[in-house]
C-alpha cells in the first residue's frame, strides 16, 4: 500500500478511472460520499456504482469513503437503509446537533454525545461497508468531539461506533480501517490513518506554516509546498507509528489548500505536488495528490490555469484534464 490518491467526490468520468487503473494506487479515498452537510440514499447508491467500477479495475486497492462531520439544517430529514440492527432509519438534522451550539450559517457540528448522531455515523458506515468501502473516514472527528454537548460521552460513543463497524465488517469477512484526526483522547488507539490538511498558506490561524516559494520567471513566479514545520508538528503530536496523510483541503476559497493549489500555473502546481510529497516522506508521513477536487468551490476569476474551468463555467480540478499525471506518478515514486 505504497501509493494513495484522493477523489473528492464520487465522479465516474471514464478518463479518470482509466488513468487510476494505470497508476495502480494502493488506496483511493473519496473525501465525502455525499453532498457536504448531508448524506442521502442516492449518494450512497452512486458511491456503490463507483466502488464497483474501481473494484473491477483495482481489485486489491483499499477504497475509502468519508462521513460528514456536520449537518446542513436547511436539508430535510433523510431516510437511509442502514443494515444491521438499525434497519431503515430516518435522520433529521436538527435531532443530531446540540441545540446550544452556535450555528455557522445553516451548518452545525454533529453532537456525537447524542445517540442519534452516533447511529447516523454507524448507519452510513454500514452502508459504505456494504458497498465495498473498507476504509471509513471521519473527517474532523476531534472537532466533532470537542463541540459535543459532553466530550466524555462523545468519546465513548465514537469508540463504540468504531467497534460496531469493525464487528460488522468482520461478519462480512472484511478488515475495516478508520481515518480521522490525530487526537489526544481514547480515540487514538482506534484510528488507523490520520488525514491532516496541508495548510500551504493560511492568513489566519495557521500562519506559522506559510510556505510560499519564489520561482522567478516560472509561470506566476511562485509556488507553495507542504511546510516542514507543519509536517514535524503533526508527526510530533500523532501517536507513534501513526500513518499520517497530508491532503489538499478546502473550506475557505480565499486561503485554504485548494485555493492555493488552483491559483497556480501548471508548472508551479506540479512543483507543489512533487515537493510536498518529498517533505511528507522526509518526516515519515504521506502527501496524497488529488485526482478530482470540488466542483465550483473556487471562483473562476482566481484560478491560474484554464484547464480548471469546465465548459459550463464552473471550476474543478481534474488531474487528467490538467495534465498532472506524470507529476502525480512522481509523488508515488517519491513515497514508495
Amino acid at each position: 500500500m505504497n501509493t494513495r490518491m484522493s477523489l473528492f467526490s464520487a465522479t465516474d468520468q471514464k478518463h479518470v478511472l482509466d488513468t487510476i487503473q494505470n497508476l495502480d494506487p494502493g488506496m483511493i479515498y473519496a473525501t465525502y460520499v455525499g453532498v457536504w452537510g448531508t448524506i442521502r440514499q442516492q449518494d450512497l447508491n452512486s458511491a456503490e456504482q463507483l466502488a464497483s467500477k474501481l473494484r473491477q479495475l483495482l481489485p486489491q486497492t483499499i477504497l475509502g469513503g468519508g462521513v460528514n462531520e456536520s449537518v446542513s439544517l436547511s436539508i430535510p430529514a433523510q431516510t437511509l437503509m442502514c443494515g444491521g440492527q438499525l434497519g431503515t432509519k430516518t435522520f433529521a438534522p436538527a435531532a443530531m446537533i446540540d441545540p446550544k451550539q452556535r450555528v455557522l450559517g445553516d451548518t452545525a457540528w454533529l453532537d456525537l454525545a447524542n445517540p442519534v448522531a452516533r447511529d447516523y455515523y454507524v448507519c452510513v458506515g454500514m452502508e459504505l461497508i456494504d458497498r465495498g468501502y473498507t476504509l471509513i473516514g471521519f473527517p474532523e472527528h476531534e472537532n466533532v468531539i470537542a463541540h459535543a454537548s459532553s466530550k466524555p460521552e462523545a468519546v465513548r460513543n465514537f469508540v463504540s461506533l468504531l467497534e460496531t463497524l469493525r464487528h460488522y465488517g468482520a461478519e462480512k469477512g472484511e478488515r475495516i480501517y478508520f481515518s480521522g484526526d490525530p487526537a489526544t483522547d481514547d480515540t487514538v488507539k482506534e484510528i488507523d490513518f490520520y488525514y491532516v490538511p496541508s495548510r500551504f498558506y493560511h492568513l489566519t490561524f495557521a500562519q506559522k506554516y506559510q510556505n510560499k516559494i519564489a520561482r522567478p520567471g516560472i509561470g506566476v513566479g511562485y509556488s507553495y509546498s507542504l511546510s516542514p514545520a507543519r509536517a514535524q508538528d503533526v508527526l510530533a503530536a500523532a501517536p507513534r507509528n501513526a500513518h499520517v496523510f497530508f491532503y489538499v483541503d478546502n473550506w475557505d476559497a480565499n486561503q485554504d489548500d485548494l485555493r492555493r493549489f488552483m491559483e497556480l500555473d501548471p508548472s508551479n502546481r506540479r512543483y507543489l505536488l512533487t515537493t510536498s510529497a518529498q517533505t511528507a516522506h522526509k518526516y515519515g508521513a504521506y502527501f496524497i495528490p488529488p485526482m478530482l477536487h470540488c466542483v465550483d468551490c473556487i471562483p473562476a476569476k482566481v484560478v491560474g490555469d484554464k484547464c480548471e474551468i469546465r465548459p459550463d463555467g464552473k471550476t474543478e480540478y481534474d488531474a487528467v484534464t490538467c495534465g498532472d499525471i506524470a507529476a502525480i506518478k512522481e509523488t508515488f515514486t517519491t513515497q514508495e
